[in-house]
């Protein structure tokens, strides 16, 4: 019964020592946000209304043409990062420019760039 009972407990302990040190192994988890949203801002605000992606565009890495829907008569609107926006008007700090049927020119810091809409 004693060489039983020291078994277990060898037993018990190499286990116990077994899972401590993988534990203490792996390295410390990092965060990684690129592409992701922040976690700490609401996506409601104060007033109730939800608090669009669109408007954290901060370049034009940021920009994502969802969608474009082609008008000449009424005007052409464009899905950018799920919000529908005209020409003219300002997202984050890129200005749309121009709705192309293929694309959408935006304004960066005073530089043209197209983003075209890819076809998958």
């Amino acid at each position: 019964m004693l060489l039983k009972n020291k078994i277990l407990f060898i037993l018990y302990g190499i286990i116990t020592f077994c899972i401590i040190s993988s534990a203490f192994a792996e390295g410390a988890y990092e965060y990684d946000s690129k592409g992701n949203r922040d976690p700490f801002v609401p996506l409601i605000s104060e007033s109730g209304a939800y608090v669009s992606d669109a408007y954290a565009i901060t370049g034009i890495k940021d920009v994502r043409l969802e969608g474009i829907v082609w008008d000449d008569a009424k005007g052409s609107v464009a899905i950018i990062n799920g919000e529908i926006v005209e020409e003219g008007q300002e997202i984050g700090s890129v200005k749309v420019l121009e709705i192309k049927d293929d694309g959408v020119i935006f304004d960066v810091g005073g530089e043209e760039v197209k983003v075209e809409l890819r076809s998958e």
